[in-house]
């Protein structure tokens, strides 16, 4: 277990006149083996603070750090990411089993018996690794990414929104998965959502982003049922709660 730490993190795309700065100055701690879950409306910077980790947006200030260290000093790759689309993160000409043993460590000496290992370990058939994406639901495909995602045995995974793609019907069942890997791996988590409920069934932790910055940090029940600032009061009054009329 590791623990992921964000100091001063600024990520800025364009020119300093006329560029966007999507992080401003983040500073935010992931607990070695818990899951903290990073809420905010779409444009709050979350899925570029998701990114950043994991190298795919570079920074323009600040450090990424696993236990002390520079993300960038690990030769291995102890981060990993899990995408809102499914189906965009899966090639689409490989089978679901060469797409996992693809993100393996070099060296794996009986790459089909982790690959049916993996397929088992998050609620498939291990018969289904010559399937390839097209022939798997939007819920299959999302667990077949968490399988690969788990294939470079990483200590940190980010995921990205993971449920936002998928029927109502089928997101409880992919959550599911998502917390019991966690607690049974003990892996440390930074869990993005726009979706409080969500967050408040997966996470230990809660930060909520506003305009690029952290604006409220603490333990998720504390957070939600006494929030200190307003922005995290007004997304708690946008849950829906049962009985409440939908809008036309």
């Amino acid at each position: 277990m590791r623990e992921l730490t964000f100091e001063d993190v600024t990520v800025r795309f364009g020119s300093r006149r006329l560029g966007t700065v999507a992080v401003d100055g983040v500073n935010l701690v992931v607990p070695a083996g818990q899951v903290v879950g990073l809420v905010g409306e779409s444009g709050s910077g979350k899925s570029t603070l998701a990114r950043a980790a994991v190298g795919l947006a570079p920074l323009t200030g600040g450090r990424i750090r696993l236990d002390g260290r520079p993300v960038q000093a690990f030769k291995n790759r102890p981060l990993q990411m899990i995408f809102q689309d499914p189906y965009s993160a899966l090639d689409p000409r490989m089978s679901i089993g060469a797409s996992i043993a693809e993100a393996m460590p070099r060296g794996e000496p009986d790459r089909r018996a982790e690959v049916g290992r993996l397929l088992e370990l998050v609620g498939l058939s291990a018969d289904r690794a010559g399937a390839r994406p097209d022939e798997l639901s939007g819920g299959q495909r999302q667990r077949v990414a968490l399988a690969r995602a788990l294939a470079g045995r990483p200590e940190v995974i980010v995921a990205d929104e993971i449920t936002s793609a998928l029927d109502v019907s089928i997101q409880g069942a992919v959550l599911n998965v998502v917390r019991d890997l966690q607690r049974e791996l003990r892996l440390t988590m930074l869990f993005i959502s726009h979706n409080l409920a969500v967050v408040r069934y997966v996470s230990d932790i809660v930060a909520v982003m506003r305009h690029g910055r952290i604006v409220e940090y603490g333990p998720v029940e504390q957070v939600l049922m006494d929030p200190q600032h307003e922005y995290t009061r007004e997304l708690l009054e946008a849950v829906p709660r049962p009985g409440m009329p939908l809008g036309n």
